[in-house]
């Protein structure tokens, strides 16, 4: 928080930012996960991976929306996902600047600042003041158009997902998003009755995510409804 809106950013080699504090924060991150779980893999945004073929992974991302950070937005936050043979069983998305914590155990619910969120609102339609959020890719390479809601786009896509599951926002559709932002996001998500696919209707496959670490198509994320509403749609301008 001291160095929000004044650190001095580095450039990565996909022109992204990082900064000392992604990789201080992702350091301590890999130190504690080895503690709690001794044998674990860790997945970080910064440094890559440690044992990979892990049963329990951890995938995290010490500061989603890096850029927002730089800027001084308020929209950045640390997830940290558990996965379980490819399966999300454990997310924790924390976003400082607004003191706001999400967190989910597959199968025992979750929680937003302590409080148990409930089912997540569906609908088959899109109102004029419903807001659905696309990430940046997808804005630019999908026929917006086509929503009749308000849409946003908060730069950061475990802020997003995080919304999505309380209900914040109906959905998210993004594009190129990598398993160690969506891990913990997608936990938390699979509580509340959200599911992700991809905009031709395929499933998203977590262990190939793993792998390949970025989505390379579009995808929606919400509730089942509202994720067929959106695939019917969208498409590739």
């Amino acid at each position: 928080m001291e160095r929000w809106g004044t650190v001095s950013p580095s450039l990565k080699s996909d022109a992204s930012y990082v900064t000392e504090v992604d990789l201080a924060t992702e350091r301590f991150l890999a130190g504690k996960a080895e503690q709690l779980l001794p044998g674990s893999g860790f997945l970080g945004e910064e440094f890559g991976a440690q044992r990979e073929d892990a049963e329990l992974l951890w995938a995290c991302d010490p500061i989603d929306g890096t850029t927002n950070f730089v800027w001084g937005l308020p929209h950045w936050g640390v997830s940290l996902g558990l996965l379980e043979r490819g399966i999300p069983t454990l997310g924790v998305i924390y976003l400082p600047a607004l003191d706001d914590l999400y967190w989910a155990v597959r199968g025992k619910g979750a929680c937003r600042n302590g409080k148990p969120l409930g089912a997540v609102p569906d609908r088959s339609t899109i109102q004029l003041e419903d807001t659905l959020c696309l990430t940046s890719n997808a804005l630019k390479t999908l026929n917006t158009e086509a929503v009749a809601g308000r849409l946003r786009c908060l730069g950061s896509i475990a802020t997003e997902l995080a919304y999505t599951a309380c209900g914040c926002l109906c959905g998210t559709v993004g594009l190129h998003e990598g398993i160690v932002d969506m891990a913990a996001g997608l936990c938390i998500g699979a509580e509340v009755g959200c599911i992700i696919q991809y905009l031709d209707g395929s499933p998203v496959d977590l262990h190939q995510l793993i792998r390949v670490r970025r989505t390379d198509r579009h995808f929606a994320f919400g509730p089942p409804a509202l994720v067929k509403l959106v695939q019917n749609l969208l498409h590739e301008r």
